[in-house]
Parts: C-alpha cells; sequence; structure tokens
C-alpha cells in the first residue's frame, strides 16, 4: 500500500513539475506571449513575462498597468511590431515606452497607436526573488482577452455548414489589416508568422509574397515564402492591395493621391466648412528595378485584380467596377454597377474587392445586401452576374461573407465568414455550391478581425 502512494506521489510530482515548467515557458518570449487581462502571474527572478495584445485601427489611445506589492526592481515596457522585428533579426531591442509609478497602480504607461496591429508589453523583475505581478491593458480600441470558443449556429432558419479538412496548396493571411501576416501549409500545419502588413498576395510561382505596409516605412514590400529577404520595393503614401501582374514583373497598387476641396466658404456673416475628398490611384512598380510608373484609371480607384492578358479591374467607390491596363486608358464606363445617379444605367448597389479567375473567365466581388455583405459572380464582361452566398432575411442571425479568393486552378473560392459568430475560413465551389468550413486548427488559435475596408484577407497557391 505504502509503495501505491509512493507511486501516486510520485506521479503527482512530476506531473505538477512538467506543469510548471510548461507555465515558465509560456510567456517567456513574443512567439507565446500571454494575453494581459489582468490576471496573477509570478514573475521568476531576473526574467522577463511577454504579453501581447491588438490595436484595432490607426491613434488608438491605450494604458498599461503594471500592479504588484512593490516596484522595487521592477520595469514595463511597450514595444511595437516593428521594433520587436528588428529584435528578432538581431538588433536591440528599443522600447516605444517604459511605464513610470502610478498613483493608483505600481506602474503605468499613456500612449497611442499609428496602426493596427499586434503590440507587446513586457515585464521585468530585475531582483533576486520572485514576484507576483497582474498587467492589464485597456483602450477602446485594444483587444486583450482571449478570442470566443465558435460554437456551431442553432439559428432554426440557418443550414449548419459542414466541416472540411483544409485546402490544397498553401496559405497566407494576416489577422487584421495592418496586424500579423502568415503563412501555412494547406491543412493549417506548419503555421509560421513571417512579417506584419496588409493585404498579403501569393506571386503565381507561390515563392515571394507581396504586402503593403502604412508604417513606420509606408510603400510596397516583397518577401519570399519562408520569411527571408523582405525589402521595400516601392514608398508610397497609404498603400494598398498589391497584386502581381500576369508575368509577374510588375506589382499593381492602390495608394492615396491628392487631396480635393475643403476650406471655408462665407455667404455675408455665415461661413461653411467644405468637406475634403481624397483620391485614390493605382501605380505600378517593376518587381527587377523599382522602376514605378502611374495606371491611368478613374478618381477612385481600389483593389486592384489583373487578369491573364493583363487587364486590371478595380474598384471605384463612387462609380462601381472598372478596367484599365498597366499602360493603357480606362474603360470610361463601369462594367458592373453604377452608383452614379445621373446614369441611365444607375445602379444603386455598393460593389468592392473584386477578383480575377486564374483563367480571366469569371470575376467574384463583395456586393452589400443590407445588413450584411455577400459574394457575387460575374463574366469578365460583366453579364450573368449572381450571388453565390447570401443573407436569409428571416434568420436571427445576419452573417457577412467577405474578402474572396480564388483557388490556384480556379475550381474554388476561399472566404471569411462570421457565421459561427467570429471571422473563420470556408470555401465553396466557383458556382457557389459545397460550402464548408477550413482550417479551425488556424482559426482556434488566431483571431482574425475584418474591418469592412476592401482588405484583401489572405492569398492561396498552389
Amino acid at each position: 500500500m505504502l509503495k501505491k502512494i509512493l507511486g501516486v506521489s510520485l506521479c503527482a510530482a512530476l506531473f505538477f513539475a512538467t506543469a510548471l515548467a510548461a507555465l515558465a515557458q509560456n510567456g517567456a518570449g513574443p512567439d507565446n506571449a500571454l494575453l494581459p487581462y489582468g490576471q496573477s502571474v509570478t514573475l521568476a527572478p531576473n526574467a522577463a513575462q511577454w504579453f501581447r495584445f491588438q490595436v484595432g485601427g490607426k491613434k488608438a489611445d491605450a494604458t498599461a498597468f503594471l500592479d504588484a506589492a512593490s516596484a522595487d526592481g521592477l520595469r514595463l515596457a511597450v514595444y511595437t511590431p516593428q521594433q520587436v522585428d528588428a529584435w528578432r533579426d538581431g538588433g536591440a531591442l528599443h522600447a516605444l515606452g517604459m511605464g513610470s509609478p502610478q498613483r493608483q497602480h505600481t506602474l503605468g504607461w499613456f500612449g497611442s497607436f499609428n496602426q493596427a496591429g499586434t503590440y507587446y508589453v513586457v515585464a521585468y523583475n530585475d531582483t533576486g526573488a520572485p514576484m507576483d505581478v497582474r498587467v492589464t491593458v485597456q483602450g477602446d480600441s485594444v483587444t486583450t482577452l482571449p478570442a470566443p470558443t465558435a460554437t456551431p449556429n442553432i439559428d432554426p432558419l440557418m443550414t449548419p455548414t459542414p466541416r472540411g479538412q483544409g485546402i490544397a496548396g498553401k496559405l497566407a493571411f494576416t489577422d487584421a489589416t495592418g496586424g500579423d501576416i502568415y503563412i501555412a501549409n494547406g491543412d493549417g500545419t506548419n503555421l509560421q508568422r513571417i512579417t506584419f502588413g496588409m493585404d498579403p498576395q501569393w506571386n503565381h510561382a507561390g515563392t515571394q509574397l507581396t504586402f503593403a505596409r502604412q508604417g513606420p516605412v509606408p510603400g510596397i514590400y516583397v518577401i519570399n515564402a519562408d520569411g527571408s529577404d523582405e525589402r521595400l520595393l516601392y514608398q508610397t503614401n497609404e498603400p494598398r492591395a498589391p497584386i502581381w501582374s500576369a508575368d509577374d514583373s510588375e506589382i499593381i497598387f492602390g495608394y492615396q493621391g491628392a487631396t480635393k476641396g475643403g476650406g471655408e466658404r462665407c455667404f455675408g456673416n455665415r461661413c461653411f466648412t467644405l468637406p475634403e475628398t481624397v483620391e485614390w490611384r493605382l501605380g505600378a512598380v517593376n518587381v527587377a528595378d523599382g522602376a514605378y510608373h502611374d495606371v491611368r484609371t478613374s478618381e477612385s480607384a481600389i483593389t486592384p485584380s489583373v487578369a491573364p492578358d493583363g487587364t486590371i479591374v478595380y474598384s471605384d467607390g463612387n462609380i462601381g467596377l472598372m478596367k484599365t491596363t498597366s499602360t493603357g486608358a480606362p474603360q470610361p464606363e463601369p462594367f458592373i454597377g453604377d452608383l452614379r445617379i445621373t446614369s441611365p444605367t444607375y445602379n444603386p448597389l455598393r460593389l468592392m474587392s473584386p477578383v480575377v479567375s486564374p483563367d480571366g473567365s469569371q470575376i467574384i466581388y463583395m456586393v452589400k445586401q443590407q445588413p450584411t455583405w455577400q459574394i457575387a459572380q460575374a463574366a469578365m464582361d460583366g453579364g450573368n452576374q449572381r450571388l453565390l452566398t447570401r443573407d436569409n432575411p428571416l434568420a436571427l442571425a445576419h452573417p457577412s461573407a467577405v474578402a474572396p479568393q480564388w483557388s490556384p486552378d480556379g475550381k474554388q473560392i476561399l472566404f471569411l465568414s462570421d457565421r459561427n459568430g467570429r471571422w473563420e475560413f470556408f470555401t465553396m465551389n466557383a458556382d457557389g455550391s459545397n460550402v464548408q468550413q477550413v482550417l479551425k486548427n488556424i482559426t482556434d488559435q488566431i483571431e482574425i478581425r475584418y474591418d469592412y475596408q476592401a482588405g484583401r484577407m489572405m492569398s492561396w497557391a498552389k
């Protein structure tokens, strides 16, 4: 009996030691950082505890607090994604800011962030004894709570979506506009964070990614599929949605152009402030030498997509879906939709994010179906327009389907939907049939945030 008790005790001790070791490793660096929602954590002597949090937009204010029995030997530092990336590459780790003593907290930091993304706060214990601390980060655009586990909907008017395994090929995606960019195998394995930015897109060979970054150095970037050799290809203001040309020699992208209007107009003693309008244009940059040239478009051109014959399809938020080429003149009329009230072809539907099929015969795009966004398809000439996903107006919930991308062979479409309560990956056949949830092993680990700003959240390569 004594041997049995000793055996059980020994097993319990070994289990407890193993659990402690696992806990000690959790939060030891940025790759396994904890979430700072105020839980009590024991800081080992002369050690650091990393925490991560998501910022959802530009100019987001945040506060970070550390609470402990004493401030002696404790430090609190806040780091940007860029600072952490530079440190990963062998540089020094420079902090955005350091905590200072506060009246109601041991240490505190107040600041704002210019870009959305994943940021880090680190608690340091410079003493020779363990310290119990609590770290909290708060802010209107700050997310620190664990992502909720999505459960199948129980709405009787919604058909549950079957669950598939993955996709054939490989995936690149971002967790938010301006957030972390990841790559993974089609079954969700070998998940790796490779950089940060927005709108990642594979080249046709699947060997490189292009993406946009709006700070600290805004521009169009390229990076190898393994995360190596990241380089700034072209610096520009507010870049968006880079896409490879048909032969991968150029990257076409959107950027913020001139600001028009504004100012003040007075009639007698009454003055009015006039609204400003911002132009959005397309540009093209040569991948080999960085040479740039304008792409002629209408005045509100975003989210370009390139057909095999070189035709560029883009969205104009004031008109509809338009066409141009890298060096030619744009077509004067929209070929899908028309938001011009005075036009005889006026169509009030809002459209965005067009994507040309690999063979150039079809286009998928998002269409506003109040209160949701859904995915539609049309022929390249604008004919045969039809919805692939749709909202049920009688249902209790009204999920959207957004950010569509073609499979490399053009037989399937990958998209995001919040039908389970948060954004997850789904696939369907090119005709809208056989909808399946895929890659749940990724979205169970990483929370995806979609902001309805026409972001290209993922890309699918062979």
